[in-house]
C-alpha cells in the first residue's frame, strides 16, 4: 500500500507543470572579454545561438525568471549593450557590439558562463580596411635637414617586396665647426656637390703623389715588413663651402652642437660669475638700476636685462622676474633669465623651458638644463664634466642655493658619486655653508640606504633656523614613516604649525600631509581625520589625496581589530576609494572581510580595482565570508596562482563539491586541506595513502577493501573460541581508533 501511494505521488509530481525558478545573473569585466554567469541549477540543459544583433541563451523545457537587475553593476556597456529576457521565459537575448564573439562553458556547479570576447566570429564579414595614410619619414635632427635631406629611393619592381628607405644623409657642418661625424663622411660631401656648385664656391685639393721608394740592387720594388698590416687608402681631401654656409657661418659658430644634435647656446648667456664684481651688493644694484628708462619713457631693454642678471647673481630670483615683467620685456628678449631666476629661488620652472636635450652640451648650459627639466634626464644624456665645471664656476652664494637641488637630481639619475663631488666643491667655498652641506649629506645617506643616519642629519636641520628647515622636517617624517617608526609628537606639532603658517604653498601642503601621517603613526586617527576635514587643499588636491591614502594604509596596519573597525566606520565618509591606491583598497577589504564585514569590503573596492587580479581575489574572499560560494567562484574562475586555487577550493567545499575542492587544494599546494576534502568526499584510497595515522587506522578497520592485502603465510582456520576472541579484539580496536579520530577532529 505504501509503495502504491509513493508511486502515485511521483506520477502526480511528474505530470504537474514546472514552476518558474528565479535565476541570478552575475557579471564581471576583464581585459579582453566581459563575462555573464547564469546560476542555473545542476543538470539544467542550455544552449546558445547567434542571432541578429547579438546572441541568445535558451533553457529548453524549463520556465525561468532571470534576475537581470545587477548585470551592469560591474561591467560597462561596451561589449554587452543590453541583456533582456524573452517573453517565453526560457531564453535571454544578449545585445552586443560589433566585432565580438561568444564563448561559453559550464561550471561544475551547473552554472552557465557566457564570455563576450573581443574579435569577430570566424565567419563574420571582415571589416573595411582603413584609409591609406600618408607616409612621413623620420626627420633627421641635424641642422639644415629640412632643406638638404636626400630623396627616398624609388619603389622596387616587385610589389611584394617591401620598400627600402634609407636615412637622409647628414648635411655638412659649417667649416668653423669640427664635427667628427661630418668631416669623416666623404661620401656624404660628394652627394652635396650638386647643390654646392649651384650656390657658391667649391675648392678641392687632391693628395700629392708619394715619392717612389728607392730600389735596392736585390729588390725590384718596395717590400713591407712581415708583421706590417695593410694601410687604408688615404681619404679624399675635399671640402666645400656654399653661399648659404658662408653667410650663416657666423651664426653657427656661436652655437656648438651636442651629441644629440641640439644647438648649444654660448656660455656667456649663463656666466653668472661675470654678472658680479668686487663692489658691495648695494652699489652693484644701485648702478644696475640707473638708466632703465630712455627717451619717451621707453625701457632700455639691455639695461633691464642687466638688472635682472645682477639680481640672479645675488640669488634674488623673484626680483629678477618682477623687473622683467614690470618693464614689459618679451620672452624672446628675456631668454633663459626667468628660468634661471626660478632655479635660484627654488621654484619649479614651467614644463616647457627650451632646455630639453641641452644637458649633453659641453658648456655651462648643461648645469641649468639638468636643474630645469621636470623629470631627471637619463644618465647617458648628461655631460657630467660640463655640469661640474659649470657648478664650480658659480659664485659661492649661488653654489649654495642650487647645490641641494643639483645633488638630489644627480642622485635621482643614479649618479651619487657625482653628487659627492658637488658636495666637495661646495665645502671648498670660502663661505660657511654647513646647513647646505648637511642637507646634501642627508641626501647621499638616503641614496645609500642609511636611513637612520639620514634622519639624524635631517632632525638637526629641522630644528635649525635655516631656509631648509621645513623641507628637512618633511623628509625626516617621510623617512621615519618608511621605517615604520612612530613620529614624535614634537615633530607632528611642528609640522602642523609650519603647515598652517605656509598655507597656500606646496611646502605648506606637504607639511600638512606630514602632520596627518604623523598623527596616524601613533594611532591618533581622530585628530588626523579632523586635520584632513579642516584642510582646504583646493590647489594641492594631489597632496591631500596622498595624505588620505597614507592615513588609510596606516589604519589598515593597526593590529587591534576593535580600534580598526571603530575608526574605519566613524570616518568612513572621508575614505574615498578613488583617492586610495589599489594596494591600500585591497588591504582594507581583506581586513574588513577577516572581521566579518564583507559587504563593506566590497564597497571599499573601486570599479577599476575590482577588475584587477588582486581585486578579484579580494572580492572572492568577501563573498566566501558572506557564504556566497557561487559568486566567489565566478570572480576567480580563470585566475592562475596558488591563492586563487585555494579560494576556489574553499568555494567548492562550501558548495559540497569535495572532490573538486580536493583537486583545487592539490593545485594550491595544500596537502592537509586536500586530505580533509578527500575525507569528506569518501575518497578512502587517498586517505589511506596520505592521511594521518589515525585516519589510516580508521580506514584500515572500516574500509579494508581500499587497503592492499598484506601477503601472509597460510594458517589453519580458527576455532569458535578463537574467532570469538578475535571479534572482541577487533571491536576494541575499532572503538579505540574511533575515539582517537574524534579527538583529532575536535577543533583546537
Amino acid at each position: 500500500m505504501t509503495r502504491f501511494i509513493l508511486a502515485l505521488a511521483a506520477m502526480l509530481i511528474a505530470g504537474a507543470p514546472a514552476a518558474a525558478q528565479q535565476i541570478a545573473v552575475r557579471s564581471g569585466e576583464h581585459d579582453t572579454f566581459s563575462r555573464l554567469v547564469f546560476m542555473l541549477p545542476p543538470g539544467t540543459a542550455w544552449s546558445t545561438e547567434r542571432v541578429a544583433g547579438g546572441y541568445r541563451l535558451t533553457t529548453p523545457g524549463r520556465e525561468t525568471r532571470f534576475d537581470l537587475s545587477r548585470v551592469f553593476d560591474l561591467i560597462p556597456k561596451t561589449r554587452i549593450l543590453s541583456v533582456t529576457a524573452d517573453v517565453d521565459a526560457r531564453s535571454v537575448f544578449i545585445e552586443t557590439s560589433p566585432s565580438v564573439r561568444l564563448e561559453s562553458f559550464p561550471l561544475p556547479i551547473g552554472a552557465a558562463v557566457i564570455d563576450i570576447v573581443d574579435g569577430a566570429e570566424p565567419d563574420a564579414p571582415a571589416p573595411m580596411p582603413p584609409a591609406p595614410q600618408s607616409f612621413r619619414p623620420t626627420p633627421n635632427r641635424t641642422y639644415l635637414d629640412l632643406y638638404w635631406s636626400k630623396p627616398l629611393p624609388e619603389a622596387p619592381e616587385d610589389p611584394a617586396q617591401p620598400i627600402a628607405r634609407t636615412t637622409p644623409a647628414s648635411p655638412t657642418a659649417p667649416l668653423a665647426l669640427p664635427d667628427a661625424r661630418v668631416t669623416t663622411a666623404e661620401q656624404s660631401l660628394i652627394d652635396q656637390l650638386g647643390r654646392a656648385a649651384s650656390q657658391g664656391l667649391i675648392t678641392m685639393e687632391l693628395p700629392r703623389p708619394q715619392a717612389a721608394p728607392a730600389e735596392t740592387p736585390d729588390q725590384t720594388g718596395p717590400q713591407a715588413p712581415e708583421d706590417a698590416t695593410a694601410e687604408e687608402a688615404p681619404s679624399l681631401a675635399l671640402q666645400s663651402e656654399t653661399v648659404i654656409d658662408r653667410d650663416t657661418a657666423s651664426v653657427f659658430a656661436r652655437h656648438q652642437l651636442s651629441d644629440t644634435g641640439h644647438s648649444c647656446p654660448p656660455d656667456q648667456e649663463f656666466d653668472v660669475l661675470s654678472w658680479q664684481n668686487d663692489k658691495p651688493v648695494v652699489d652693484q644694484l644701485t648702478e644696475a638700476r640707473r638708466d632703465l628708462v630712455g627717451e619717451f619713457d621707453r625701457p632700455r631693454t639691455e639695461a633691464v636685462l642687466n638688472l635682472a642678471r645682477v639680481y640672479i647673481a645675488f640669488g634674488f630670483g623673484a626680483e629678477a622676474k618682477a623687473a622683467l615683467r614690470s618693464f614689459g620685456i618679451s620672452p624672446e628678449e628675456a631668454g633663459m633669465l626667468p628660468i634661471m631666476a626660478d632655479i635660484v629661488d627654488g621654484t619649479p620652472p614651467p614644463p616647457e623651458t627650451g632646455l630639453s636635450g641641452l644637458a649633453a652640451c659641453d658648456g655651462k648650459v648643461a648645469l641649468w638644463a639638468v636643474l630645469a627639466l621636470k623629470e631627471a634626464p637619463r644618465k647617458q644624456d648628461v655631460n657630467f664634466g660640463a655640469v661640474l665645471r659649470a657648478y664650480s664656476a658659480l659664485p659661492p652664494n649661488i653654489r649654495a642655493l642650487v647645490g641641494p637641488a643639483l645633488s638630489a637630481r644627480l642622485i635621482d639619475m643614479g649618479a651619487p658619486d657625482v653628487a659627492t663631488t658637488v658636495r666637495s666643491m661646495l665645502a671648498r667655498a670660502p663661505e660657511n655653508h654647513q646647513a647646505t652641506l648637511a642637507q646634501i649629506d642627508a641626501q647621499i645617506e638616503l641614496s645609500a640606504g642609511r636611513k637612520e643616519e639620514a634622519t639624524r642629519l635631517l632632525d638637526g636641520l629641522a630644528q635649525s633656523d635655516t631656509p631648509v628647515a621645513a623641507d628637512s622636517l618633511i623628509t625626516s617624517i617621510e623617512t621615519k614613516l618608511s621605517l615604520g617608526a612612530a613620529i614624535p609628537a614634537a615633530d607632528v606639532d611642528n609640522a602642523g604649525a609650519l603647515g598652517r603658517q605656509m598655507r597656500g604653498s606646496e611646502t605648506g601642503a606637504r607639511l600638512m600631509r606630514a602632520e596627518v601621517l604623523g598623527l596616524g603613526s601613533t594611532a591618533r586617527f581622530d585628530e588626523a581625520f579632523r586635520a584632513l576635514q579642516s584642510w582646504d587643499a583646493s590647489d594641492f588636491g594631489t597632496v591631500k589625496r596622498s595624505a588620505v591614502d597614507g592615513l588609510a594604509a596606516l589604519l589598515g596596519k593597526v593590529p587591534d581589530d576593535g580600534i580598526f573597525i571603530e575608526t574605519f566606520f566613524r570616518h568612513r565618509d572621508q575614505i574615498d576609494p578613488g583617492a586610495l591606491a589599489e594596494s591600500v583598497q585591497i588591504a582594507l577589504a581583506n581586513r574588513l572581510s577577516a572581521t566579518g564585514f564583507w559587504q563593506s569590503a566590497r564597497d571599499i573596492l573601486s570599479v577599476e580595482t575590482r577588475r584587477s587580479p588582486d581585486g578579484r581575489l579580494a572580492l572572492a574572499r568577501a563573498a566566501l565570508v558572506g557564504r556566497d560560494a557561487a559568486a566567489a567562484y565566478s570572480y576567480i574562475g580563470d585566475l592562475p596562482g596558488e591563492e586563487a586555487a585555494t579560494l576556489r577550493g574553499e568555494a567548492m567545499s562550501m558548495l559540497g563539491k569535495h572532490n573538486t575542492a580536493a583537486g583545487e587544494f592539490a593545485d594550491a599546494g595544500k596537502p592537509q586541506a586536500q586530505i580533509e576534502e578527500s575525507w569528506r568526499a569518501g575518497d578512502w584510497t587517498t586517505v589511506a595513502q596520505y592521511g594521518s595515522e589515525n585516519q589510516k587506522r580508521f580506514v584500515e578497520l572500516f574500509a579494508p577493501e581500499t587497503v592492499p592485502p598484506a601477503q601472509s603465510e597460510e594458517v589453519a582456520p580458527l576455532g569458535p573460541l578463537a574467532r570469538a576472541q578475535q571479534l572482541i579484539t577487533q571491536s576494541q580496536s575499532e572503538r579505540e581508533a574511533f575515539d582517537k579520530l574524534m579527538q583529532e577532529l575536535q577543533p583546537q
